[in-house]
């Protein structure tokens, strides 16, 4: 009881979802429904009567009327059923848009923290392939339309099939007709149908269940299959598949995950298949019996053609009816499980503190940022990053970040911008702890260049602003400042060029280079009293860095600072430099200072590179 009362619960929530993304679909499902439903029983009716008119020698006129009454009622049916149908086919499309964006919409609020989980990795990909296996919410509805539509089948059906029980008037019958115009004829008919339906719907149950526990099974295997089909498409890595032969890797592997699939899913095939001949054989079994009552019926004069004709049509509406609404009710309720998943994914909650002190606002920007023993380690593991870390950043000063890889640095900057908060210790602004301020208040006092940065496949002027409103000369003078005026000038529509090819044929493809001159202008456009680079110029050779370095140290005069990099011609701007190696800070100075230092790890770093600045 607690399952089905589970299931009705279920089914509730997602007709919720549905409404709230268009009160209208529902209701037209249903008038489709009613619609549909009824538009076979038109004919059946009406055929009925007019072949016993024409046996009872009725009128002409009494025919065309019952002709004309057909044509009418079933012509109105049909358009309405057209113009429903086509509403609700638009809105099935317009429903699966709408939710399939809830998915992107939920994904860019969670934190960055949980989209690096495994656990949330799995539960978009449970979202997507939930949705995709089910047709999406709209296809249930049209599901739960169908099933209405079915008991208004069976009700039309079963009031037809009611001729059954009817005893006709005999005079001095036989044993035979006796027991053939007996109601309990009729009524062993019905059981055997009930029967069929029983057994169809264990059938249907099992095959649902079996198809439920192999998607759950193959959640991972489909996760990778997608990855390999994306991977196989991407331009961006095109070079490196065939160049190192990755093609034949890929391939490889997508056969394998196909095969995998191929092997559940043909298990299934199989099970399914003979399960649903035993049902199919008892259902065709008990429907000859029927059509044979029927017909010994009419010849011992029980019934009349007309009601023959009826009978055979209700029974067989009737039983498809009974079927197919066990069928669509026993597939909505395993939709249900699938759409669970993506309900669940939309339901996830947010574990970072965002916080409700606002940020002061000060022309001067005067924001002190503190770290305060802060250790760190990423979650699911035990790994120390970073190490009873303490460091105050001076308003208004540069700072240089060097290290060797794995040091620990990006954490550092992951860790200022919230990405991550301290495992032990904290982090400050202005005395307060950062946890405490608006998260999105928080985020606006920093501008920053990952190593990892990613433009996208839209104009350089959308790249550069976002969200913000974008100012064509402010874009045009900070794109010129990360030395990119000449080869903006070179393109025809200038900002409003595209990036790569994916939705603009006359899209343009950049250098590494480039797209790191690009990452730098809009990290410049932002205007945060904080500017970040990690790594920003590694695809750049050490004099064009040098340039832009030289050009960075005027454009952030009056900021905060931070820059970080394997190269070290940044250092030399800096009024302070720190030194990480295995999660601390080892070095602390200016350029000088370390420099003298000559056991030092900076001393080695610079010495390893001198080569390349001494220009």
């Amino acid at each position: 009881m607690k399952s089905k009362l589970a299931v009705l619960k279920d089914i509730m929530s997602v007709i919720k979802i549905s409404n709230k993304s268009d009160k209208l679909f529902f209701p037209l499902v249903i008038i489709r429904s009613l619609v549909t439903a009824s538009f076979p029983f038109v004919g059946i009716i009406y055929s009925a009567l007019i072949l016993d008119g024409f046996i009872d020698e009725l009128s002409k006129a009494s025919i065309m009327s019952l002709v004309y009454q057909m044509i009418i009622i079933s012509a109105i049916l049909l358009i309405s059923r057209t113009i429903l149908n086509f509403f609700c086919d638009q809105k099935t499309n317009l429903i699966s848009l709408k939710l399939n964006s809830e998915i992107s919409r939920k994904t860019l609020n969670l934190d960055f923290e949980q989209l690096e989980s495994q656990e949330i990795k799995d539960k978009i990909s449970k979202a997507n392939q939930g949705v995709l296996f089910t047709g999406g919410i709209g296809a249930f509805i049209n599901f739960l339309g169908l099933s209405i539509e079915n008991i208004v089948s069976f009700i039309y059906s079963l009031t037809l099939v009611i001729a059954l029980f009817i005893v006709g008037d005999v005079s001095n019958p036989d044993t035979i007709t006796k027991i053939f115009n007996s109601p309990l004829i009729a009524i062993g008919i019905i059981v055997l149908i009930i029967i069929s339906v029983l057994l169809n719907f264990k059938i249907i149950k099992k095959v649902n269940k079996l198809h439920f526990d192999i998607y759950e099974e193959n959640i991972y295997v489909n996760r990778m299959f997608l990855y390999l089909r994306d991977s196989s498409m991407d331009y961006k890595i095109s070079k490196d598949v065939r160049l190192f032969h990755i093609d034949t890797l890929l391939s490889d592997k997508i056969h394998e995950t196909c095969y995998k699939f191929g092997k559940s899913y043909g298990n299934i095939a199989t099970k399914a298949g003979k399960l649903f001949s035993q049902g199919g054989l008892m259902n065709n079994f008990i429907l000859y019996i029927a059509y044979a009552v029927i017909g010994i019926k009419a010849i011992l004069g029980l019934i009349s053609v007309g009601n023959v004709l009826l009978l055979v049509s209700a029974v067989t509406a009737f039983n498809t009816a009974i079927v197919q609404f066990v069928n669509n009710i026993s597939t909505s309720s395993t939709q249900t499980k699938y759409l669970a998943l993506y309900k669940q994914y939309l339901d996830t909650t947010t574990k970072l503190y965002k916080g409700t002190l606002p940020i002061e606002k000060r022309n001067d920007c005067k924001y002190e940022f503190e770290f305060r023993n802060v250790t760190f380690h990423y979650p699911n593991s035990e790994e120390i990053i970073l190490n009873n870390v303490s460091w105050k950043l001076e308003t208004g000063k540069k700072l240089a970040i060097v290290g060797p890889n794995g040091a620990g640095k990006t954490t550092f900057i992951k860790l200022l911008c919230r990405l991550y908060d301290p495992t032990d210790g904290e982090i400050l602004l202005n005395g307060i702890n950062i946890k405490k301020y608006d998260y999105k208040e928080y985020i606006e006092l920093m501008s920053i260049v990952f190593q990892d940065f990613k433009l996208f496949s839209s104009t350089i002027k959308e790249n550069i602003k976002g969200g913000r409103v974008g100012f064509d000369d402010q874009i045009i003078k900070y794109l010129d400042l990360s030395g990119l005026k000449g080869r903006i000038k070179e393109l025809p529509e200038g900002i409003n060029t595209y990036l790569y090819t994916n939705f603009a044929e006359n899209g343009i493809e950049i250098s590494g280079g480039e797209a790191q001159k690009i990452a730098i202008a809009r990290a410049l456009y932002k205007d945060s009293p904080l500017v970040i680079l990690d790594e920003p110029t590694s695809a750049l050779d050490p004099i064009s860095e040098y340039d832009i370095y030289t050009k960075f140290d005027k454009l952030v005069e009056g900021k905060t600072a931070i820059y970080i990099s394997h190269r070290m011609s940044s250092c030399r701007f800096c009024d302070k430099i720190i030194v990480f190696d295995k999660g601390e800070i080892i070095q602390s100075g200016n350029h000088e200072e370390l420099l003298s230092i000559i056991d030092g790890l900076y001393h080695n770093m610079w010495s390893a590179q001198a080569k390349y600045y001494n220009v």
